[in-house]
C-alpha cells in the first residue's frame, strides 16, 4: 500500500481537487468576462445591418415605383421623404453610392460609437449627487 506522504509534491499539487476547481473557475471567468465584449459588438452588427437592409429595400421600393434607384446625392434624404424610410442619424452613418438608375447601390451603415452615461447609481435611484 502506498503511502500519500511519500509521493513527490509537484505529483500531489497537480492531482489536487483543489487545483483543478480553480483552474476551471479562472477559465469560466475568463470565458465569461472576454464573451461579453463579443456579444456587444455583435448585436451593434447586427443592428447597422437591419439598417443596411431598411435602406436596400426603401431603395429596391423606389426602383420599383419609378423605374430608378436614387442618385447618391440626397439618395437618403429622398427615401426618407418619399418612401418612408427612418434612421436614428445618431447613431448610424449611412454611406449611400448609386451606381446608376438601374444598378443597386452600395450601401453601408457605420454605428457612431455611443458616450458612456454621464449619471451615476446616485442618479438613478434619485439619491442627492456628491457634487462639490
Amino acid at each position: 500500500m502506498e503511502d500519500r506522504t511519500q509521493r513527490p509534491l509537484v505529483l500531489r499539487v497537480v492531482t489536487s481537487r483543489l487545483l483543478w476547481t480553480l483552474v476551471f473557475v479562472a477559465l469560466v471567468c475568463v470565458l465569461v468576462i472576454g464573451g461579453s465584449g463579443g456579444w456587444s459588438n455583435t448585436v451593434t452588427d447586427k443592428q447597422a445591418q437591419f439598417v443596411a437592409d431598411s435602406v436596400r429595400r426603401s431603395a429596391i421600393q423606389c426602383y420599383a415605383i419609378e423605374g430608378s434607384f436614387p442618385p447618391t446625392i440626397g439618395g437618403v434624404e429622398y427615401l426618407r421623404d418619399n418612401y418612408g424610410l427612418t434612421i436614428d442619424s445618431k447613431r448610424y452613418v449611412v454611406y449611400y453610392e448609386s451606381l446608376g438608375d438601374n444598378l443597386i447601390p452600395q450601401i453601408r451603415v457605420v454605428p457612431i460609437p455611443q458616450a458612456a452615461p454621464t449619471h451615476d447609481i446616485a442618479d438613478f435611484l434619485g439619491l442627492p449627487g456628491t457634487e462639490g
